[in-house]
């Protein structure tokens, strides 16, 4: 039977996995393992006018970003009461194992929420460029 300690140290380990992409990360320690594939919004925005970003492309661009944000205000609240639940639980001086489990899936479904928003943002941005465009910001995303 895991100690209360044990547990936390298992959460912690679990959401610091979870929150990071590790698998891939391991090759290059401290590099996003996504940057090579995507643009990130405020990448595009900075050098809008040396990609000759086209207005109706800022627009589709600007409404991801904004609808995005709103998505990921509800995704943190959501993920910040399972976390919190999932405290409640193992702060019990006898914890439950299958309530824990139960909570650490809850937790980890609005983690995979959260990635996935950020996922479905980068894609949309990088559809909306033409490759002349995304040629150029892979030149300047050294700068």
């Amino acid at each position: 039977m895991m100690t209360i300690k044990n547990m936390r140290a298992v959460l912690v380990i679990v959401l610091l996995s979870a929150s990071s992409y590790t698998i891939l990360a391991q090759e290059n320690p401290g590099k996003d393992p996504m940057q090579d594939y995507f643009f990130p919004p405020e990448l595009v925005m900075r050098y809008q006018n040396e990609i000759q970003l086209k207005k109706e492309q800022r627009i589709t661009i600007t409404s991801a970003i904004e609808d995005a944000q709103k998505r990921f205000s509800q995704l943190q609240l959501n993920l910040q009461t399972e976390a919190t639940e999932l405290q409640k639980l193992l702060s019990q001086s006898t914890v439950n194992e299958a309530s824990v489990l139960s909570q650490l899936d809850k937790v980890l479904d609005q983690e995979r929420a959260i990635k996935k928003a950020q996922i479905t943002l980068m894609v949309k941005i990088k559809n909306e460029l033409t490759d002349d465009q995304k040629n150029k910001l892979n030149s300047l995303k050294g700068k």
